[in-house]
């Protein structure tokens, strides 16, 4: 399938996108994907297999979008942060630990309050 590379997408349909196509690289398949204004959190993933993501993770860089994707899209396999799910996020997106650190920063939360984006 050919997607429309001229920005002609809304907001939500790009990270639909981009999710999908994590979706084959992971091999995992959430029931839902749902794209909404998130003011504390850039994603979440349910126990019912639901990812949602912050509408304006549009607006963020691609590898920090991959960073979120990919971290919601790994509670699918591993619904915790163990050994086995940083050293997965560590061989799709090797740079998130630096990715994570930025995170914490943003959305005004302090470090120390905020979890990690799940």
């Amino acid at each position: 399938m050919k997607w429309s590379t001229n920005g002609s997408l809304t907001p939500s349909a790009r990270l639909k996108r981009r999710v999908d196509v994590w979706v084959v690289k992971l091999r995992v398949m959430p029931r839902v994907v749902r794209v909404q204004r998130m003011t504390r959190k850039w994603g979440s993933c349910s126990t019912a297999g639901t990812i949602t993501l912050a509408i304006d993770l549009d607006d963020e860089n691609d590898a920090f979008q991959d960073f979120v994707i990919v971290h919601e899209l790994l509670h699918l396999k591993v619904p915790n942060h163990s050994r086995l799910f940083k050293a997965l996020m560590t061989a799709h997106v090797p740079r998130w630990r630096v990715m994570d650190t930025a995170r914490r920063g943003a959305r005004g939360v302090s470090p120390a309050a905020s979890q990690a984006a799940e």
